[in-house]
């Protein structure tokens, strides 16, 4: 199993690849808005790795993809946790204190 890190490129590439798979660079230029030499860049480094074969044609380059074990370590957006705004928590426990406070005063006064 090879494990790669979901924010870099290698990951942008490969989600691409995996999701629309056979590819040529240039649709995952166009899908991921990276510059076709730096995936160019990234193609050669995972050939090399033994992840997936480039097939150079003369107007064009596929990917043939030689393993699918891939797991993206890192958060991704969707498992970030909700930022929980504490300012109506505070509304209520400042009227809860001086409720409580109002019913304590009226009891000092009666004892």
């Amino acid at each position: 199993m090879v494990q790669v890190n979901a924010k870099s490129i290698d990951a942008k590439i490969l989600k691409v690849i995996l999701e629309k798979y056979p590819i040529d660079i240039d649709e995952i230029v166009k899908i991921t808005g990276l510059q076709k030499r730096e995936v160019d860049r990234a193609l050669k480094g995972m050939e090399s790795r033994g992840w997936l074969m480039l097939e150079r044609l003369p107007d064009k380059l596929f990917i043939r993809m030689k393993r699918f074990d891939f797991t993206f370590l890192g958060r991704d957006e969707t498992q970030r946790k909700a930022v929980k705004h504490k300012g109506k928590d505070r509304k209520k426990k400042k009227i809860k204190q001086n409720l409580l406070r109002d019913e304590h005063d009226d009891e000092m006064m009666y004892a």
